[in-house]
Formats: C-alpha cells, structure tokens, sequence
C-alpha cells in the first residue's frame, strides 16, 4: 500500500478499532463463562509434551464464505501461538477437519477422544458470524481434552476490516490466560523496503500482514526506530541532501527534526521512557556518541575517540548506552553508563560485531556477529561475555536485530535468494520464519509495542 495521509488515517482507525475489541470481547463473554477456569493453567496442569500442544481447526462461517474467513482466523492463531515458542499446533488440517466432523455427533460438540489422537491439551473451536448491522463476531471456544471440559471463552466483535486483530486479540487473550504472560500477537514492526529503487519507510504487522508505506521521501530512509509508548518513529532521511535525523507522528503524518547537523545524525534509537534519543554524528569524518532531548534539544557528546562509535541503544534501566566501536581494531560491542564512569568491551568472539539490541528484562543484548563470510544473530549476557549463543546459522547475511516487546521472539534482515526480507525467530534460535515478501526486500526491522500500551 503506497503512502498517504489517508493510508494513515485509515491505518489508525483500524488500529484503534483493534483495541476495542479488547472492550468488546470483555462486554461480550460467553453465558457459559462461569464455568471457566480462573487460575494460569501451565506449570500446574500440563501433560504430555514440553510445549502445549493444541488444535485449532477452521473455524464454521455462517455465511458463504467466499473470503475464505473461517480458514483465516485458525490460521492467524495457529501462527501467533507457534510464533510464542510455548505452543505447539497441531499441522494437519485433513485431521483436524476429520476430528471436526466427527465432533457433530459427540454430545455436546466435541468428540474428546478423538482430539486426544491429535493432541494432549487443548483444542480451539469457534464460529464467524456477521450481526445485522453487519459487523463481524469470532465466538471462541477452548476446551481442556485432559479436563474433559470447557476452559475458557470469548466473542469479539468488530468490522470486517479488524479481522486479522480480532483473531489475534484471541491469541493474546489465550496466552495470557495459560501463562499470564502478555502476547505480541496485535503488535506492528517499522522497516524500509525499496520503492522504485529507493528506500522508504514503512510499517506492518508482526507477522507480516498490512505493510504501509510511510514515507515518499524519494531519496533514502535508514534506521527506523520505534517509539516505546507512541506511535512515533525514528529514521535518518536524506531528503534534504544530508542524512539527517527525524522523527514521524503515525497517526497523522507530521515529522519534526531531531538531528540536522552538518555530518551522519544515524541511528538514533529512543530511551526506554522515550523521552531521550541517542545517536551517532559524524564531524570530520569521525563518528561519536550523543544523547539528546527526544525534540533535538539539550545535546550532549558521550563519546570521543579517533574510533568510529555508531549504533547505540540505551538499557532498558536506563542506566546503560552499548553501542559499536572499532576502537581495538574489528568493530565490537561495547557499554558505557550514561554517566561515564563505566566503559568496557561486551562481545570477544567474532571478527566484526554490530547493531546491539537490548532484551526487554535487559540481561542479554542481540547483535549481528560475522563468521566466516556471514552475519549471524548472536546473543551475550553482558555481563558474562562467556555467555554467548548463535541463534542462527549461516543461511545468509543476517542483521538488524531487534526485540519483540515481551522478549521471546527476536526479529532481523536475512538475504536469501539475493533479498533481504524480515525474519523472526524465538529467543532460544528455534522456529526461523519469514514475515516478508516484498519485491523491494525487507531491511531494519523495529519492533514497536502492543496496541493497548500507546498513549
């Protein structure tokens, strides 16, 4: 989708339709809701495989369903619950629809011992329908197989348009019943991807879905970086014939400097409470730190040194600035506390090291480590720099990583077959997938936060 401000107006009413669908779903609780389990489920009633296994078939639809909606809805959730790294769906859709038939003559609707040969925990049966005055309803239903019984359910509401969110709404609200965590089924990520040759910025879903195109600078666009509570991005633009830094409002359009001086203002991430940005400026040719107000104001150097100092990302404590140097040779990671009495060298394995990336607890920081020929995305507890994992495996060039918001899943920019597309993996380095296709490529990914947290 090529962009415009109505493109983005239109993105963000759906948007904010999603949330209310939070509302909706809550208004809209099953009769049947009190026969539910209240408590988090895993760690006291799982049986059978490490992960939870679950069956989520395609979903009746009242209607002819010519967009193929009932099929969509299982699998947006078949991925967000395999995406979590806790789940495991069953694949085999002939199966699941044999053992959905077989349902239709088993008292009360669902045949347990037959899903029992599918999978040992749950399984999710639901319902589209339409209202009369034409909205949508996914009417969600997770029965326990070991329990023999309903667990939990839901009917959400919305426009056509918020589907794909009311079906991850449902995942998030799932995973967080059996886990008490918080989901990032309903979260978008900022990229750039090229557009007649040149890159622009633009945002998505986090599985893929929904690509928008933000900007039509027509020039170049690098970096983006998403607000941590708003809807509000970071990006170096050469528009204006020098690589400057800026910052956009999503919801209608507008941006504003932050960095414009003579030089490379790049790679500018925002503090934790967003209320700072730091940054790499070149002068002379030479690349130091700096951190400043998030309207460009009150700047301060934090680093100065002959060495090229780039990439930097501020601790979630806000204690803590990692950024790239290669001030011992090889570009390598290093930290420094914000009030420079600290400054040591983070990563010792690897030829070139860069693009730290902090977990969200921030005990671990992801970054594009070469070996051999390749980037690959690495992890190291910073604080025990023997403490390293190599999540991926040489498959191509792999960079740019970055943090979903609750910390299990980490996404990057792979080449394969010549282009670069968007990846996300788990945290562990299982469960690779591709959320991009694009024929501009897909470079930069920047997780942003749930819906229902931005401001």
């Amino acid at each position: 989708m090529r962009a415009s401000k109505a493109n983005l107006s239109a993105h963000f009413k759906t948007a904010k339709a999603a949330v209310a669908v939070f509302i909706s779903a809550m208004l809209a609780l099953a009769p049947w809701a009190g026969a539910q389990n209240n408590g988090v489920w895993i760690g006291t009633s799982r049986v059978g495989s490490p992960s939870i296994e679950i069956a989520v078939p395609e979903f009746p639809v009242s209607w002819d369903d010519k967009e193929g909606l009932g099929a969509q809805a299982a699998d947006v959730i078949n991925f967000d619950l395999k995406a979590t790294g806790m789940f495991k769906p069953h694949e085999n859709k002939d199966f699941l629809k044999q053992a959905s038939e077989k349902d239709l003559k088993a008292k009360g609707g669902v045949d347990f011992d037959e899903w029992k040969t599918l999978v040992s925990n749950f399984v999710v049966k639901g319902v589209v329908g339409q209202k009369p005055d034409g909205k949508i309803y996914l009417d969600t239903r997770v029965y326990d197989i070991q329990q023999r019984k309903l667990y939990f359910s839901k009917i959400y509401t919305g426009p056509k348009a918020i589907f794909r969110q009311m079906a991850h709404q449902f995942s998030d609200d799932l995973l967080n019943r059996l886990t008490g965590e918080q989901g990032i089924a309903r979260t978008r990520m900022a990229f750039v991807s090229k557009q007649m040759g040149r890159k622009e910025l633009f945002i998505m879903d986090y599985d893929g879905y929904n690509p928008i195109q933000v900007t039509t600078d027509k020039s170049m666009v690098l970096f983006p970086n998403w607000h941590p509570k708003k809807d509000l991005i970071l990006f170096t633009t050469f528009r204006y014939r020098n690589p400057d830094l800026y910052a956009m409002d999503l919801r209608n359009g507008t941006r504003y400097p932050v960095s414009r001086k003579i030089g490379s203002n790049s790679t500018g991430e925002w503090s934790p409470d967003g209320k700072r940005v730091v940054f790499s400026l070149t002068k002379g040719g030479n690349a130091d730190i700096y951190i400043a107000n998030a309207d460009g104001g009150s700047v301060v150097q934090l680093t100065s040194a002959p060495s090229i100092e780039t990439s930097p990302a501020i601790s979630p404590d806000g204690r803590y600035v990692a950024f790239s140097s290669d001030r011992t040779g090889s570009p390598q990671i290093y930290i420094m506390s914000l009030d420079g009495k600290e400054n040591w060298r983070a990563t010792w394995t690897g030829g070139y090291n860069e693009g730290a990336a902090w977990s969200p607890k921030g005990d671990y920081i992801a970054y594009a480590s070469m070996n051999g020929n390749n980037f690959n995305i690495s992890v190291v507890n910073w604080r025990e720099p023997r403490d390293v994992r190599q999540l991926t495996a040489g498959a191509g060039s792999e960079e740019s990583p970055t943090w979903a918001p609750n910390g299990r899943n980490i996404a990057f920019a792979a080449r394969r077959n010549g282009t670069k597309q968007i990846f996300i993996i788990n945290s562990d380095g299982t469960n690779q997938t591709p959320v991009t296709s694009m024929p501009g490529g897909g470079y930069t990914p920047s997780w942003g936060p749930p819906l229902d947290l931005l401001k």
